[in-house]
Formats: C-alpha cells, structure tokens, sequence
C-alpha cells in the first residue's frame, strides 16, 4: 500500500483564469459582467432560432419519421450526456429499435468541416482524433454517428442514410432549428445548477429557469431518489428519473476486459482529461485500490509522449495505470509495451427506464 493520493495538475495557463483560481481571483468583476453579456446573446440567439422556426426531420425511405430526442445539461461538462446517451441507444436496440447519434463531435479535428459519418465500427486513437473522443465512444459500442455543428443538417443526413427509429442528438438542448420529440436534461444530484452564475463567472450556460423547457429531468450521479430542493420549483409537474454512475469492468488494450476485483489493494496511478476527475478518483477508490498518483488535465486533452512517460515514472512495475475510457482512446497506445493500462468502463443506471422507454415511443 501507498501513501496519500498525490495530485497533479497539468492544466493549460488559461485554465485558472476561467475556473477563477489563484491570482485570477481578483478578475471576478469582469468575468461577472462577461457573463451578463454572455446572457444577454444567448437569451437574443435563442429567440433568433425559435423565430425562423423549428423544422422537424424529414420522413425516412420507409415513409416514416424518426423520433427525435435531444440529450443535454445547463452546466459546462461533465454531466453525464455520452453514457446517458449510450444507455438510451441500447435501451432502443432491445426494444428492436435503431438510434443513430447526431453529435458535434467536439475536439476532433473534422469538428467544423462536417457533415461527416462514423459507422461504428470501433474505437481508435486515429478516430477521436478525427471525431473526437465521445464520437469513439459511440462507436465503440457499435452505434452509427453523424458529426456536424449544424444539427438539423446532420439529423437530415443520418435520417436519409440509416432510416433510423430515434436520432439521439448529444448536447442540444441548447439548440433550437430542430423540431424535438423530446428534450433530455440531466442535472446534477448533488449540485444540479453548480453555483448559480454563468460563464465566464460559474459554470452555467443557462440560468436555472431554463430547466422548465425539458420534456423529462434526469438526475444523476443520485444517491437516493428525491429531487433535490433547488431543483424542484424548476421540475415540478415533469418527468424525473434518477440515475447512477455505476463501474463495469476494466478495459484493456487489444480488446481485453478484466473484472473490476484486479484493482482491489493494488497500487494505481490514474490520469483523466475530463472535467470532474475527482468523481473517477472517487470511484477507482471505492473498488479498494491505493491511488499513488492522479494526473489531471483540461476536459478533451489530447496526450503527449511526455506526458504519458510522466505517468509511467510515478508508479512502481506493479503498479496499474487507470483512466477513463474517453481517455484511454486516445492515450492507451501511448504506453509502452509492458505497462498495465486501463480504462474503467463506466455505464448509467437510470431508475424507470422502462418509463423513460414509453416517452421515447417505444413499445413494451
């Protein structure tokens, strides 16, 4: 066994300035009255697009109209929206269902050059580098994905090309030139609208009034069932679902899996390029492993040799080196030959999915 959990930040410089940490402090008046102005042009751009009207997906070559649902959180990252997403797609494939993901495909390189198309044929550093890391996700898990900044364009395709039964658009709710079935929000259990300000003075891209527009309210990472009091004037009378992040098994490279028991009482260093690691540090703890280090970088990071030569350098030969499985896409051929790296591979429990089933029109 190790000592303490070493934490190591390995930030970019404007990072500390957006969060308001350090000297950066002393910026708040000005990121306040940013995000007075950030406000007021996205009220001014939301009631742009719901003038020029929303136009719903065009009937598929089998006359028939796929259903549209739209998955999506107020916060800045973090909230849950790729294995919400994930969950929904394989809930509609048991139900003899077909769901085709229209994603932005943020930090990949063909971000702004859309529309492009992702099969699903699997998962490569290659592929998030191109996509982005939730698009490899996706096609991990075999499911098709249509990347563009344009969703309406990018549902028209993915209709057109999959004659799907759902198109699942990841993090829309903000959009508004398509017609949805059904708006998706998640929020947090724990802190369902962080600390009440928007960007760039908290982590709000809406106010929590915004919460109202939803068709259903999925509150995650919950540890019991009840609706958070700051919450509930903004939820009362809607749909609500609790959900639960929950550790599936260890991914490894090749393909390999490894149960989760692996971990327990051995030494681990963790690196995570995601915006809340303290929840992955949190969960490798409670499989009883000793964290002897965690590496924490910006949401969407790309890995350097470097870098991953750092991590190798804060464990023993023993030791197992764990992350998310975003990151292990991108970072997992980076390690050398010998070394044990893996990716916890994280599923959603969502409580009444068979109700949550009957909003997404699907059968029993």
């Amino acid at each position: 066994m190790c000592g303490p959990m070493r934490i190591v930040e390995r930030y970019p410089p404007g990072f500390a300035f957006a969060g308001g940490t350090g000297a950066w402090r002393a910026l708040f008046p000005l990121r306040l009255a940013l995000a007075g102005l950030y406000g007021a042009l996205s009220c001014a751009a939301r009631r742009a697009a719901l003038a020029s009207g929303r136009r719903p997906v065009s009937t598929t070559a089998s006359g028939k109209r796929p259903f549209v649902v739209s998955v999506g959180n107020i916060s800045a990252g973090g909230g849950g929206k790729t294995p919400c997403v994930i969950a929904l797609a394989e809930e509609i494939r048991s139900r003899a269902g077909t769901a085709v993901v229209v994603s932005r495909g943020y930090g990949g390189a063909m971000e702004r050059r859309g529309p492009c198309v992702v099969g699903g044929a699997g998962a490569s550093a290659e592929l998030a580098r191109t996509f982005g890391d939730e698009v490899a996700l996706y096609a991990a898990r075999g499911i098709p994905v249509v990347t563009d900044a344009r969703r309406r364009r990018g549902a028209a395709l993915a209709a057109d090309l999959f004659a799907p039964t759902h198109i699942l658009l990841d993090d829309a709710f903000q959009h508004h030139s398509l017609a949805k079935d059904l708006d998706i929000l998640l929020l947090d259990a724990g802190r369902p609208f962080e600390d009440g300000m928007l960007l760039p003075a908290g982590r709000l891209r809406e106010l929590p009034g915004a919460a109202r527009r939803a068709g259903a309210v999925i509150f995650t990472r919950a540890r019991e069932e009840r609706v958070p009091a700051a919450a509930e004037r903004f939820v009362a009378g809607k749909p609500v679902f609790f959900a639960r992040h929950e550790a599936a098994f260890l991914k490894g490279r090749g393909g390999a899996s490894e149960p989760l028991s692996i971990v327990s009482g051995r030494e681990v260093v963790l690196f995570s390029g995601i915006a809340r690691p303290d929840s992955f540090e949190e969960t490798v703890v409670s499989l009883g492993a000793a964290p002897r280090a965690s590496f924490r970088f910006e949401d969407h990071h790309r890995y350097a040799a470097r870098e991953i030569e750092e991590i190798v350098r804060a464990g023993s030969p023993e030791a197992l080196f764990l992350t998310t499985e975003k990151d292990f896409v991108k970072a997992g051929d980076l390690f050398p030959p010998g070394a044990a790296v893996f990716a916890i591979a994280i599923e959603m429990r969502i409580s009444g999915l068979e109700r949550l089933g009957a909003l997404l029109g699907l059968g029993g």
